[in-house]
């Protein structure tokens, strides 16, 4: 299994979460980050804004889905055609256990 940690615009988070769900990945966890990425932040006239709004989407996939749900998550979260700087990352890590609260029980 592979956790997919997703940076998205806040605006594009609710339609990424929306396709995964209508694609068969409805379980996924959202929340709002603050960060800079290649661009330093943001300078709007004289105001130099260090961390930008952004939202961070997770979510565990079998191995076989991890291209699926990458393509999925840059299909919509790119803004345009051919997307734009601050359009977000995709980060792919292994998941080594996971363990359900409830039961105790292993997943994997």
């Amino acid at each position: 299994m592979k956790m997919i940690k997703a940076v998205v615009r806040p605006e594009k988070s609710s339609e990424v979460l929306d396709a995964l769900r209508n694609a068969g990945f409805p379980a996924a966890t959202k929340f709002s980050i603050l960060g800079r990425g290649k661009q330093q932040g943001l300078k709007i006239g004289t105001t130099h804004y260090d961390e930008i709004p952004k939202d961070m989407i997770l979510i565990v996939v079998d191995d076989p889905d991890v291209d699926k749900v990458s393509k999925i998550i840059t299909d919509t979260a790119k803004t345009g055609k051919n997307g734009t700087y601050g359009d977000g990352k995709i980060f792919v890590i292994p998941v080594e256990r996971c363990i359900t609260i409830s039961s105790g029980k292993d997943e994997l």
